[in-house]
């Protein structure tokens, strides 16, 4: 991928948003690559990238302070 690139699709499905496109990174169980479609230079090109291996899960606690 280069500066400039406009993700469009990814295992090709179109991809509406950034959250569109976090949604179906996610969905990935254990694949290594995917098959990206990018907008470079005004036409569409596909492109096959390695997926980085997923960290352990954390879980986030959500602290409240308050103001005295």
């Amino acid at each position: 991928m280069k500066a400039g690139d406009v993700i469009v699709s990814f295992n090709g499905e179109r991809v509406l948003s950034l959250g569109d496109l976090r949604q179906k990174l996610a969905s990935q169980d254990d694949a290594k690559t995917a098959k990206i479609g990018v907008l470079r230079n005004r036409s569409e090109v596909s492109l096959t990238v390695e997926l980085p291996a997923r960290g352990p899960k954390t879980r986030h606690r959500i602290m409240q302070r308050t103001n005295i």
